[in-house]
């Protein structure tokens, strides 16, 4: 990654970086993030409005032999200025962190329109080809420990992805060892922070001596992100029923577990390949009634003209509703259910490849699962099976995160903008019978 500022205000714009290493390879690209810096313009008395600075991300051959000082070369029209310019080497997963932050905090200073079109531009795909090949090699080094004998068949396995808050997998032990008809079910907590193992370990073995509950805990060497974590745990399950339950989800009914087994083994097939569950605020308060997509329609205005960009978003049924709102907690397919709580089909989850990995971390996975189970003819359904959630409260929070969660919703509207603008946008689309959203 190159970052810096440069004074093409007035002349050709900035076109293509160069980077050159000791042995004379080089890479280039032309998907520079240009963004605003007000001690830039302060210096060289241009209006604040000017975007001077730059960052992006170069591919070069062995990176490895880079060298400082290197060599970085900036095309202006016909123009050429070379710099010699310190490198400090990181590893893959510390680069990822350093681009995403970097990206959240030039996206504060830029219209939201202006940074897709940087994304769409190939800086967009560069970090998500960065983020497959970290998550693939977490992925690679994963580690399961077995605490405690967890039952041979058992009837569901609850999976939980861990991140920056181990004292959350104690709690839920003991508020779901409570609830009768547990034994029947595995739990797998799978977590994305190394720094955390020795502690996790020692808390699984205190959960299952004190409540009886068998884990299988898988360790990650890095951040793998919510999805692809989730997948190594589904493939680790042994049960054909999967249930994703974020760390921050608590019961509220005892009786869920028998619930949960009349409602897979009495409804029809397709009603139970997916679904997900009526989710509570900790005030009572309804905090998710399934999910429906809004279209944004964002503008850009620069140098007289207007560039118009359709962005989708997604929005949670019966948010802040009245415990008691009946139309948000019948049965009904809706077109997405939250990544809070999901109960899947093995097979089903399987054959629609679980969840993509081009996402980074977290954000917009869930919604895009139930995308590709809608596509495939099994909408995401929602079953009364009500849990409370902590929303925001279940993983630590860094500021890299906003720039994934910008990269995810960029990639989310890529690839499903044209199908849900088409047919499924709104709280009310004609595919669903669902409520009027509150």
């Amino acid at each position: 990654m190159v970052w810096g500022w440069v004074n093409d205000d007035e002349q050709d714009p900035f076109s293509k970086l160069t980077l050159w290493n000791a042995l004379g390879l080089r890479g280039s690209t032309t998907a520079i993030y240009r963004y605003r810096r007000k001690d830039v313009t302060n210096h060289l008395n241009l209006p604040e409005e000017r975007n001077l600075a730059f960052w992006a991300i170069v591919e070069i051959e062995r990176p490895e032999t880079m060298s400082a000082p290197a060599e970085v070369t900036l095309s202006l029209g016909a123009e050429r200025k070379t710099f010699k310019c310190p490198i400090r080497p990181v590893d893959d997963e510390k680069f990822r962190e350093l681009a995403l932050d970097h990206l959240a905090k030039t996206q504060a200073v830029r219209n939201l329109v202006e940074s897709f079109l940087y994304l769409d531009a190939g800086l967009g795909r560069s970090l998500i080809d960065l983020n497959l090949k970290v998550s693939k090699r977490m992925a690679l080094g994963a580690q399961t420990v077995q605490i405690g004998k967890a039952p041979a068949r058992p009837k569901a396995s609850v999976i939980v992805c861990l991140f920056g808050k181990p004292e959350l997998l104690m709690i839920q032990c003991a508020l779901f060892s409570k609830c009768r008809g547990i034994e029947d079910y595995e739990f797998i907590y799978i977590s994305n922070s190394p720094e955390l193992t020795e502690l996790l370990i020692k808390d699984a073995t205190i959960a299952n001596r004190i409540y009886g509950m068998p884990i299988t805990l898988i360790l990650l060497p890095g951040n793998a992100g919510f999805g692809v974590a989730n997948n190594i745990a589904a493939n680790a399950a042994r049960s054909g029923r999967l249930l994703l339950v974020n760390p921050d989800i608590f019961p509220m009914d005892p009786e869920w577990p028998s619930q949960h087994s009349r409602i897979v083994n009495d409804l029809p097939p397709e009603q139970v390949s997916l679904f997900g569950a009526p989710l509570y605020y900790d005030d009572g308060s309804l905090m998710h009634g399934g999910m429906y997509f809004e279209v944004d329609v964002e503008f850009s205005f620069r140098d007289q003209q207007a560039t118009r960009r359709e962005m989708l978003r997604v929005e949670h049924y019966g948010k802040g509703a009245p415990p008691h709102t009946n139309p948000y907690l019948v049965s009904r397919p809706v077109p997405a259910v939250s990544g809070a709580f999901m109960s899947f089909e093995r097979e089903w989850f399987e054959s629609l490849g679980g969840f993509s990995p081009e996402y980074i971390y977290g954000h917009y996975e869930d919604a895009d699962l139930c995308l590709k189970s809608f596509n495939a003819g099994k909408p995401a359904w929602i079953h009364y099976l009500p849990f409370v959630h902590f929303e925001g409260k279940g993983s630590a929070h860094r500021p890299a995160f906003e720039g994934g969660r910008l990269v995810n919703r960029w990639y989310f509207t890529k690839v499903w903008g044209e199908i849900v603008t088409k047919s499924i946008h709104g709280p009310s689309p004609q595919a669903f019978s669902t409520p009027a959203h509150r």
